[in-house]
């Protein structure tokens, strides 16, 4: 079943200096999301009194990342039997390019009590979510 979202009818606008836009702009950008999607999860985050300190974010990025490159690399090992270095700094690579995206969407899913999306192992696509997002 398909829910229609509720329609946005209200407007909410503030001005910022050069710099703060450019700040701003800079974490829109790192969550590959449009600069007022962005402002507007922020504010409603405020709102509903979500927040997590830079460090959390970090730390928890580093943990994700962690458990990412671990589940990998026994995954390529149990199907290939071996790992090569170039295919471990692949696996890393991937971790640390998705850590802090991935990290920011845990924290979203422990503050609205979801069930977290289940691991995508090694890219195979085997994706699935568990309980309701």
């Amino acid at each position: 079943m398909n829910k229609k979202a509720p329609a946005l009818t209200k407007h909410v606008g503030f001005r910022v200096s050069p710099l703060v836009f450019d700040e701003i702009q800079l974490r829109a950008d790192s969550e590959s999301k449009q600069l007022n999607e962005w402002c507007r999860d922020r504010a409603i985050e405020a709102a509903r009194h979500f927040s997590a300190t830079h460090s959390e974010r970090a730390l928890l990025a580093e943990i994700r990342a962690t458990q990412v490159i671990t589940v990998n690399l026994f995954f390529t090992l149990a199907t290939n039997g071996k790992l090569t270095r170039e295919s471990i700094q692949q696996v890393i690579d991937a971790a640390h390019a998705t850590k802090y995206k991935e990290a920011y969407e845990l924290l979203k899913q422990a503050f609205a009590r979801t069930q977290p999306r289940r691991v995508d192992i090694a890219g195979t696509g085997n994706t699935q979510q568990g309980g309701k997002r």
